[in-house]
Formats: C-alpha cells, structure tokens, sequence
C-alpha cells in the first residue's frame, strides 16, 4: 500500500493536517451510509487529459512581501490567494515559501490568538492560506480550525483546480479523509460523495489519502476504492492534482530541501537584470524551479544567505530570466510577476519537460 507522507507532518494548530485530536470546524466522526444515494445520482464525468505528465514545476516565493507590500490581513490574504490562483491555473505542483532575509530570531507563537503582524510570522500565514486553498473545499472543516490567519478567507476566489471535485462529478481519482470507525482491515474515507467509500486497510483517522475508484462504484451502495500516492492522477493519468507547500528558512534550504529524488535539475531565477527569457531555450528537465525574489530582488536574499558560495545570481541558476524586458512600470509586485512568469514561460515549460 502507498504510504502517504502527508501523515507525517506534525505541525500544530493551522499549519498542515489535523489528526482527529486536533480539532477543527468540523467532527471525523461521519457514520458509514448504506443507502443508494450513489446509484440515483447522475455523475457528470470530468474529462480526462491526453496524456500523463512525468515533469514537476516548482516555484519559490518570498513570505516577505506580505509584510512589505501588504498593509492588512485582508490584503495579505487576497495576495495569497492570488498566488495560489496563477499556480493552478499554470500547473504548479509545488509552492515554497522561503525566508528572503534569512530571520530566524522569530519565537514561535500561537496563532489562535495573535495577528500575523503582532507574532512576525508571515511564513506560516503564507502556508496556512495556500494549504488551506489547496484543499478541497469539503475537506477543509476537518483539516483546518479557525485561527488568525483563516480570519479573511471570504475575500479568496476558488481555485477550481480538478481536484476539487463537487458531490456530482465523477473522476478516478478523490481526495479524502479517513472517518473514524471501521474495522481490524477496514477504513471508511470522505471524498465527498456524501457517502464514505471503503479501503481494505486500517488507516489513521484524520489522515488526508488519495484514493482510486473503479468505475462500477457509481453504481455501488457501498463503493471502495485503494490509496495511491498522490502524485499517481498527474503521472499515469495526467490530471493536475494541486500543489504541495513547503517552508524554507533562506535561499539555499528552497534547493537543498528539495523533496524530489535527484533534486531540481532546473534552476530559474527571475529579475529584471536576468535575460529576455524569449531569447532562451530550455534545457530537457524532470524538475524544475523557478525562484522569485522580494521587494528588493534576489540579490538581497542571495546577500543574506551566510550558506551559499555563489556570490552573484548567474552563479546560482542555470537561468538568470527577465520575464518582463518591456515593463513600464518602475516596479512590478512580486504577485504580479508570477503571472507574467508563468504566462510568458508555460510553454518552453511544457516543451521541455521530460515525456
């Protein structure tokens, strides 16, 4: 059986996902339903991508700029989501949010009861929001309690990203969450079809799974389904499945702390002193991550960051990319320039990727 890393956080409070003693907006505790809700619902099918999709595209940004260029929580909240929206909408399947000035003095505070600016943890906001609209939307009252970061959630556009699927969509694919009950072999999960599909394996309440369903399982009174990685839907059948975030102290962790084997074989910075990224080719890549820097550029962040050698950006990227070489504007918002980025790069990207 696939192991899901995602069972192995243990972060507090908001930062990631709950187990069933944490608490939340909701209860784990959904009894198994034996009626034939299932087989009277009619299922619009969501349609299948033409081919699966082997390469990865990360993108690193810095937590910095909710603090410098945001003057509310409100504000900082819609940027976020903002972020989040570019990266669905172009198929980011990672998302890091790094430490641009490297401060790590910072104590740690409870969120449920301080501002963002009151405890200077712009990090964990930033995490918080994107893993909390990654998630899909009938998840979310298991896997997230109210705190200071979620207090502006209203002002988020939905991601519709394919895996945020409604109760009357049909896909292979699901992402859930184990229900309390069950039996010595047996796990009930949520996916949202209002009735809990059955895996044969004991799994931990509150744990977050991707399951598989066969297709006679519309048909079922009581469906099943098997976990499988969460990296399966976008490898063998080609569905974009979200992103996953990650949390990087300085400049240097964004790479070393590369969850994939072999690491990031494609390195992007992004700045307007790089080179017209219309003018250059792509190398052939598995994954590749794209670096945007703060207010101040990536020469600042690559300055304090003590751990790196490299002493100049070309020293660091395999690319050193102008995205924007015909802005007018004396400076374009770190927001901003992800779009620009991915828009003007997505299909060297696709080119590129290894088939």
């Amino acid at each position: 059986m696939w192991h899901d890393n995602r069972q192995d956080k243990q972060w507090p409070g908001p930062r990631g996902w709950k187990n069933k003693n944490q608490g939340g907006w909701g209860k784990s505790s959904k009894k198994w339903d034996n009626s034939e809700y299932l087989s009277e619902l009619k299922f619009e099918d969501v349609p299948r991508p033409k081919k699966p999709r082997k390469y990865t595209v990360s993108i690193a940004v810095p937590a910095s700029i909710l603090e410098e260029t945001c003057l509310k929580d409100e504000l900082r909240t819609y940027v976020v989501g903002q972020i989040a929206r570019a990266a669905v909408i172009y198929s980011i399947d990672e998302i890091v949010v790094y430490d641009d000035m490297c401060s790590q003095k910072r104590g740690t505070t409870n969120a449920a009861h301080v501002t963002p600016k009151s405890a200077g943890d712009f990090l964990e906001m930033m995490r918080t929001l994107l893993e909390y609209q990654e998630c899909p939307q009938y998840l979310r009252k298991h896997l997230f309690q109210y705190n200071a970061y979620l207090r502006s959630v209203g002002v988020l556009n939905a991601l519709n990203s394919p895996h945020h699927l409604r109760f009357n969509q049909w896909c292979e694919y699901r992402e859930g969450i184990v229900m309390e009950g069950g039996g010595k072999n047996l796990s009930y999960v949520d996916v949202g079809l209002g009735v809990d599909v059955s895996v044969d394996h004991k799994l931990k309440p509150g744990l977050r799974v991707t399951l598989k369903m066969p297709p006679e399982t519309k048909e079922m009174k009581k469906p099943y389904g098997v976990v499988v990685s969460p990296d399966e839907p976008r490898e063998k059948a080609g569905y974009y499945w979200g992103y996953t975030v990650r949390v990087a102290h300085s400049l240097s962790e964004v790479v070393t702390g590369c969850r994939f084997p072999g690491g990031y074989d494609l390195l992007i910075g992004t700045s307007d002193k790089g080179e017209n990224i219309k003018q250059t080719d792509l190398p052939e890549y598995s994954h590749a991550m794209i670096v945007f820097g703060g207010v101040d550029g990536l020469e600042v962040a690559l300055e304090a960051d003590e751990k790196l050698e490299a002493t100049e950006p070309l020293q660091m990227f395999d690319i050193y990319a102008n995205t924007c070489p015909l802005q007018q504007s004396r400076t374009i918002r770190t927001e901003e320039a992800i779009v620009i980025t991915l828009a003007v790069i997505q299909d060297k990207l696709v080119h590129s990727g290894t088939k």
